[in-house]
This record gives structure tokens, C-alpha cells and sequence, in this order.
């Protein structure tokens, strides 16, 4: 009988070290080198077209590096260059849940999904806490602003540090969330703007991990009732750059119709701070 116990305590010391049961959120849409995730428990490794995504996993890219994450609800994440992001939450019951994730460096777009429709979906970063419902943002982190926060469409709630918070919804308006509190909205200009796109493009030569850029008609007919939105400049599953938007449509068969519109243009007579953001 004592036996018995021994080998039951030894195959639970066993079973004890093997690693938790993977729960997948999600795959990689598209990727640029150098791009790579940490499963929890697990090595690094490099991110592929079509590689599950899993929750706790932390996805990180270099300089030359971004990548598009696909969730189980539809919504996208694009992670652009030399950034850092963790999923930290996702659950998903067909008309809502929980999604988080923590952001440590870099810049990133989100356009929500099933959950952030259905309830809200929260990005935290080392000085807000950002709730999106219905939408898609922008954030960056870094710069005098620490983190600049750009409202493309839905809810955005932003909470800092100071426990103070401002509300977004108004497309083009964004804020700063510094350690010293959060900024009055202001409409983001142009120029910042692209340059937080660039971060997240393709540059030449890359094709976001596609074998073979398909001809116009190819993505066309592979993308059955899935069509990227027309809009100039493309946003969110666009997001890497034209050059393999018809092969990240195709591998995630994402939900397109959660695509946001572009930001409004300035208004010309429009004056004073709150229309031009502060430097970063």
C-alpha cells in the first residue's frame, strides 16, 4: 500500500510540471520579421501566418518587425515596430466577455470584435487604463505625451494614474496620458497620425509573411463575402500595408464590417490648442 502512495504522489509531482492547458484567442494574421511570442511557460518563438495565438502570451517585434493578431470574436491588433503587448484576457461567449491586454512599448491599433460590442474590451499601459466599446484606437507610448491615446470611432474611456479620465468619441481627437494626469482631448494632426501608420506598414520588400502576393482577382475570389473596406488611407486589417492585405483577409477570414472609417478631416477654423496636439 505504501508503494501505492509513492507512485501516486510521484505522477502527481509529474503531472504538476507540465505545462497548463493552452486556451487560444486567437492566430497571426499577417507578420513581418523580426516578430515573436512567448507562450506562457514556453519558449520564444517566431510568429507565422496562421500560428495560434495564446492568452498570457507575450508578442514582441524589432525593428523591423510587426504583426497582426486575428481573435476569436473578429476583432484585429496590430503590433508595430520594436513594441511589446500581452494578452492578458480574452473569453469570448458569442455576444461578449473579456478581453485585455497590457502594453509596455511601441505603438499598436485595435479594432473591436464580438467583445468590445458586447461589453468592452481594456488595453493598460504604465500610465492610463483604456477602455474601448464598439471602436478602434491607436496608441503609442513614448515621447513627452508617455502615451498618446487617438480615437478612431465607437468609446474610448481613458483613466490615469491620477484618477482622473476623459471620454472619447469623436473621431480624430485623441489624448496624452502622462504620470502627472490626462490631457484635455485635441484633435490629433495628420502628420501624427501617418506616422504612427508607418510604424505599423510594411516597408519594401516585406510582405507580412505571405508565400505569394496574390493577383487582385485571387483575393477576390478567395475572400468569398469578405472585401477590405475602400477607404484611403486603409485602416485596420490594411494596417501592414496593401501589399498583403488580400493575403491577411484570406488566412483570418476576419469580421471586416467592425473596419473603422477614416479619420475626419481638420477643420479649417478650427483654432488654438485643441486643435493641434502637444509636442511628442
Amino acid at each position: 500500500m505504501k508503494n501505492v502512495f509513492v507512485l501516486a504522489f510521484a505522477a502527481a509531482g509529474v503531472f504538476a510540471c507540465l505545462p497548463a492547458h493552452a486556451e487560444k484567442v486567437g492566430n497571426v494574421g499577417a507578420v513581418n520579421v523580426a516578430a515573436h511570442g512567448t507562450p506562457p511557460g514556453a519558449a520564444k518563438r517566431a510568429l507565422s501566418i496562421g500560428l495560434s495565438v495564446e492568452k498570457r502570451e507575450r508578442v514582441e517585434t524589432a525593428g523591423e518587425g510587426s504583426a497582426q493578431i486575428v481573435f476569436n470574436d473578429s476583432s484585429t491588433m496590430t503590433v508595430g515596430r520594436n513594441s511589446s503587448v500581452v494578452i492578458d484576457d480574452f473569453v469570448y461567449n458569442g455576444s461578449g466577455g473579456s478581453q485585455g491586454v497590457s502594453m509596455a512599448r511601441g505603438v499598436m491599433r485595435f479594432v473591436g470584435g464580438g467583445v468590445s460590442h458586447g461589453s468592452s474590451a481594456t488595453f493598460k499601459t504604465p500610465t492610463a487604463s483604456i477602455g474601448v466599446r464598439g471602436g478602434s484606437i491607436m496608441v503609442r507610448l513614448g515621447g513627452e505625451c508617455e502615451a498618446l491615446i487617438y480615437h478612431q470611432n465607437g468609446v474610448t474611456e481613458v483613466a490615469g494614474v491620477q484618477e482622473d479620465s476623459q471620454v472619447l468619441n469623436r473621431p480624430g481627437f485623441g489624448v496624452c496620458a502622462r504620470s502627472s494626469g490626462v490631457s484635455e482631448p485635441f484633435r490629433v494632426p495628420p502628420e501624427t497620425v501617418a506616422a504612427m501608420n508607418a510604424e505599423m506598414a510594411s516597408r519594401g520588400g516585406q510582405s507580412g509573411g505571405a508565400k505569394k502576393k496574390p493577383r487582385p482577382e485571387e483575393a477576390e475570389l478567395l475572400l468569398g463575402q469578405d472585401r477590405a473596406p475602400a477607404i484611403e488611407p486603409p485602416p485596420g486589417l490594411d494596417a501592414l500595408g496593401p501589399v498583403w492585405a488580400g493575403n491577411a483577409l484570406v488566412e483570418s477570414r476576419a469580421n471586416v464590417e467592425n473596419q473603422p472609417g477614416p479619420p475626419p478631416a481638420q477643420d479649417p477654423s478650427c483654432q488654438g490648442e485643441a486643435c493641434g496636439a502637444p509636442r511628442n
